[in-house]
């Protein structure tokens, strides 16, 4: 049976236990040829035992290898390590890296210290970047190279106690977003935020920090811990902090499958937590259930102002029409009327009127051509707006000033 990795050279540093130590198996079962970097004394043993297993069960080549990655020359000696074992005919490559090696020190600011800070900086962003930068002389051509970076939520959750070990995730991303530029035509570069994951990492948490995580942890799914699945010390810490973390051979399953052939359309990206999101779920709620009633209250308010302006206006042209009625009426019944054209509706010219006509009165004739002339259709506004119900209280106004002169 063919592997869709089978022949590819790929590096992964703090590969002797934990997230790192799954990535290699995952790797291995995909045909990759290894290279297994270990720091301290105390992981040789584990680096070593696994490198033989995967040896013989996967029937690869491994070789592993003790780099100090915080220091100026680790990387580059792990790379001329990798070249010397590697190299045929001239020809070496490296296919894969996967930045996996990292510290934390989670201390609030009064306590945090500066060699902690110097330490964390140089494993979590120094490493990685001079190991990339050794490599790459050595990356393929023909975008066919992965680098998988192993980030965190923490760079973007502002956990308490996390200020540095926040801050060195987030400077991997940045890192991450900038190799995906300048290696295009090497490699794709992605990192993944696997959140909580059982290793000795997370076992070194307290109580107080697993509180605090325990809203987010809540609102993942996947997190949800099973009684008769999961372990029984499992089970018992999720009352602590929420739910279970994710298991190691999860997160090497997202690895290597950003290695394979069909994520090569995949680059720049950081695959985040379920629960990266929950940090700021309460505000994105409380701003979307605002933005809703505004735009309900909006609505309203249009509707309800429609319906006001129409019974403003009904009432406008109710009054104008009555007023404009009797004016023509008035018009017809003046004594010039009984002998002339009288005034019609539309203002044109008609027979003498017959009705009974109007005391003889300047001052009353003169009112009556007033009101018919405020009140005349083709010049009283018709729209429905604030400024022709403004028009008509001025006309009306006016007519009262004319009647009372």
């Amino acid at each position: 049976m063919s592997r869709p990795l089978e022949g590819k050279l790929t590096i992964v540093t703090g590969a002797s236990r934990g997230i790192g130590a799954s990535i290699a198996e995952h790797m291995a079962t995909k045909g990759c040829h290894l290279i297994l970097c270990y720091t301290s004394a105390s992981s040789q043993q584990g680096a070593e035992e696994l490198a033989q297993r995967l040896k013989a069960e996967q029937n690869i080549r491994t070789f592993i290898v003790k780099a100090d990655l915080s220091t100026p020359t680790g990387a580059s000696e792990l790379v001329a390590a990798a070249k010397a074992e590697f190299e045929k005919d001239g020809k070496f490559q490296i296919d894969i890296i996967i930045n996996n090696a990292g510290v934390a020190f989670n201390d609030k600011l009064p306590e945090i210290k500066v060699a902690d800070f110097d330490i964390t900086y140089k494993v979590n962003v120094l490493g990685p970047l001079l190991l990339v930068q050794a490599a790459q002389p050595y990356l393929p051509t023909d975008r066919s190279g992965r680098i998988v970076n192993l980030s965190s939520v923490s760079a973007g959750c502002g956990f308490v106690g996390q200020s540095v070990y926040g801050g060195t995730k987030a400077a991997l991303e940045a890192m991450t977003r900038t190799w995906a530029r300048e290696l295009a035509e090497n490699c794709t570069v992605n990192a993944i935020n696997p959140g909580p994951v059982l290793t000795e990492m997370y076992a070194r948490n307290t109580d107080e920090f697993k509180r605090l995580i325990k809203p987010f942890i809540e609102h993942t799914p996947l997190m949800k811990a099973r009684q008769g699945v999961d372990a029984d010390e499992i089970v018992e810490d999720a009352k602590t902090s929420g739910g279970r973390p994710a298991y190691c051979h999860e997160v090497a399953g997202i690895v290597s499958m950003l290695c394979l052939p069909d994520a090569a359309w995949c680059t720049d990206n950081m695959s985040e937590d379920l629960f990266d999101d929950a940090l700021t779920i309460e505000d994105d709620l409380y701003k979307r259930g605002y933005n809703q009633g505004y735009e309900d209250g909006e609505r309203a308010g249009k509707i309800e102002g429609r319906s006001f302006g129409l019974a403003k206006g009904f009432e406008k042209f109710a009054e104008s029409g009555r007023l404009y009625g009797r004016a023509v009426v008035w018009a017809n019944r003046l004594p010039s009327a009984a002998a002339t054209a009288g005034i019609g509706s539309e203002g044109k010219q008609q027979a003498p009127s017959k009705m009974p006509p109007l005391p003889d009165n300047a001052r009353l004739t003169k009112n009556i051509e007033s009101v018919h002339a405020l009140m005349e259709p083709a010049t009283l506004p018709t729209e429905n707006s604030d400024d022709a119900v403004q028009d008509f209280d001025d006309r009306f106004k006016r007519r009262r000033e004319r009647l009372g002169s």
